[in-house]
């Protein structure tokens, strides 16, 4: 995104699905005492959706910086409250034996995340084209892929985390099938090019309304009969 200046593709409501998810699956991996790296794990993940949700708000709603600022740090503020609310429930649950309690805050991460792609799917059968890059969904079969393997290094495997990882690295194949498909079509990216081409930047919006300003300042002294 912040090389094309364009998020274009790429599905606002799939990130926030994304955000959420992962800010409860924090919470589980944190109350089920998983290993420390499957903890960090989805912190950054949320970190990185976090700054692809203000990308899109910056390049495709032309917000300001403090909007942008502003939107940014009530989503951190919600995270944080959040999910420290679901750390104390989970743990509470675990200790009370509360297996069904514990076994639905452990699955509803992967429904929200698995969820999350669907409005992406969406978006790349409406353009016949997928404008994730390929490094980004490499790095995340990979990571669901090592995740899953880590989780046999652990005390216990978690069968309920397996299933986050299993279902992006699942899903991620079907835009890896989707890419190739549309690659074969020759309709890969053509949607991109041609909204780069008749949509005007960020750049471009600000340099046309310093015009507009000073055409419309100079119209204005013109018409004043006390500046003749």
């Amino acid at each position: 995104m912040l090389r094309r200046k364009s998020t274009e593709g790429v599905s606002i409501v799939m990130l926030y699905l994304w955000f959420a998810g992962n800010m409860f699956y924090g919470a589980y991996a944190l109350a089920d005492n998983l290993y420390f790296g499957l903890v960090i794990q989805p912190q950054l993940f949320a970190l990185f959706t976090l700054i692809n949700i203000m990308q899109v708000y910056w390049y495709r709603y032309k917000l300001s910086f403090v909007s942008v600022a502003a939107a940014s740090l009530v989503l951190c503020i919600f995270y944080a409250g959040l999910h420290v609310g679901m750390w104390k429930a989970i743990d509470a649950a675990i200790r009370r034996d509360q297996h069904k309690a514990v076994e639905f805050m452990g699955v509803l991460p992967a429904v929200l995340i698995a969820l999350g792609f669907f409005p992406e799917f969406y978006v790349c059968v409406s353009e016949q084209s997928v404008e994730m890059s390929n490094v980004f969904i490499a790095f995340d079969i990979l990571g669901g892929v090592f995740s899953t393997i880590s989780l046999a290094f652990d005390h216990t495997f978690d069968y309920i985390a397996s299933i986050t990882y299993l279902i992006v690295v699942l899903l991620d194949l079907v835009l890896v099938a989707m890419k190739i498909f549309f690659s074969v079509r020759s309709t890969q990216g053509l949607a991109h090019k041609q909204k780069q081409g008749s949509e005007p930047g960020r750049e471009e919006l600000v340099l046309q309304s310093k015009v507009d300003m000073r055409t419309e300042a100079c119209t204005d002294n013109a018409s004043d009969p006390s500046t003749a």
